[in-house]
């Protein structure tokens, strides 16, 4: 594919991404300002059989940070794959640029943890650091015994440093993905680096270009709502760990309403995260596809808009609108179902 015919993003349509970090913010505001960051869980004791547990717990934890570091890479690759074969090389670098901001901002949340930053966005902070402590304390890492590969990190922390430890390095990954569907969203604005929609030529190539925005904008709304509802799985598998371990039923009861409290919230989080870059993308598209129309029912070619229709509020009660509307609340479900699901399809 020669250099001309490739896609170029207009810098301006890159400010979309300032929204999702804006919504990011105003999350973590709300929990460290109305929220309580220094729960702790008085009266803590271990059940006899909060070994099993722990690890049972622990296994399940593994499994779903596993599957999410899996989806995680794979979505990153797709967008990498997909900005290098289809844009220009000044697209490309306007893209990195952006991506590059959402990555920063991101980490900054989860792993980066600058002084003024509330401790809202590390769950044990709202689910009770002492009991996280606690109870994963006592529980044993191979790589933590004496002579092992992480014995001086540990610090006697046991499964406690594993979460902390393996949460770290996932929310790289988190960030890395997280830049590439949002980014991949808002790269369906692109429009072919020299178009004229004066000429037979500029329409068809603005036609197959829409057609590829609606694909690309469809296909990034999915790869959202599984990269965030897999993220849900981790976050629930990380929440519950310790919840198994708490002896009495009382307090293991009102714990796990905590966990689905604060899972609900996370949940609303995510689906207003995506609803923050996909909907500015589909109302832009539709701006340009109604102008597109226009175009072509000038030069006489109506036949080029026919597959071609983008957002569209008067058909919300279709499939594709149906759709699109569980890949924004897929978050929310996950939380909802994982309540009272406990997590139990990774057993």
């Amino acid at each position: 594919m020669s250099d001309f015919s490739k896609l170029q993003i207009a810098p301006k349509h890159l400010l979309i991404l300032v929204l999702p970090v804006l919504v990011l913010t105003v999350s973590e505001f709300l929990l460290g300002t109305f929220g309580d960051t220094s729960v702790s869980v008085t009266g803590v004791q271990l059940d006899e059989t909060s070994r099993l547990a722990e690890l049972d717990a622990r296994y399940k934890f593994l499994a779903a940070l596993l599957f999410f570091g899996a989806v995680t890479i794979t979505l990153t690759a797709i967008f990498t794959f997909e900005l290098y074969a289809r844009h220009t090389m000044r697209s490309i670098c306007y893209t990195m640029c952006g991506v590059v901001g959402v990555i920063a901002a991101s980490l900054m949340f989860s792993t980066f943890e600058p002084e003024w930053m509330p401790n809202s966005f590390e769950s044990h902070y709202l689910l009770g650091d002492n009991l996280f402590r606690t109870a994963l304390g006592a529980g044993e890492l191979p790589g933590c015994a004496p002579g092992a590969a992480l014995a001086q990190a540990c610090n006697g922390e046991g499964a406690f440093f594993a979460m902390k430890y393996l949460l770290d390095r996932v929310n790289i990954l988190t960030s890395l993905a997280a830049g590439a569907v949002i980014t991949g969203m808002v790269l369906a604005l692109a429009a072919p680096a020299s178009t004229d929609l004066a000429t037979p030529d500029g329409l068809v190539a603005e036609g197959r270009a829409l057609q590829l925005a609606q694909d690309t904008a469809q296909r990034y709304l999915y790869c959202s709502g599984i990269l965030l509802t897999t993220g849900m799985v981790l976050v629930l598998a990380w929440m519950t760990w310790p919840s198994a371990l708490i002896a009495d039923d009382t307090v293991r009861s009102a714990h796990e309403g905590l966990v689905n409290s604060v899972s609900l919230f996370r949940g609303v989080t995510y689906s207003v995260l995506i609803l923050s870059y996909y909907m500015p993308v589909s109302l832009i598209l539709r701006l340009r596809i109604e102008r597109f129309k226009s175009a072509v029912e000038q030069a006489g070619s109506p036949e080029l808009a026919a597959d071609i229709e983008g957002f569209n509020i008067n058909q919300i009660a279709s499939l594709d609108a149906l759709k699109s509307t569980l890949a924004i609340v897929s978050p929310i479900l996950a939380s909802a179902i994982g309540s009272f699901a406990d997590l139990s399809f990774f057993g």
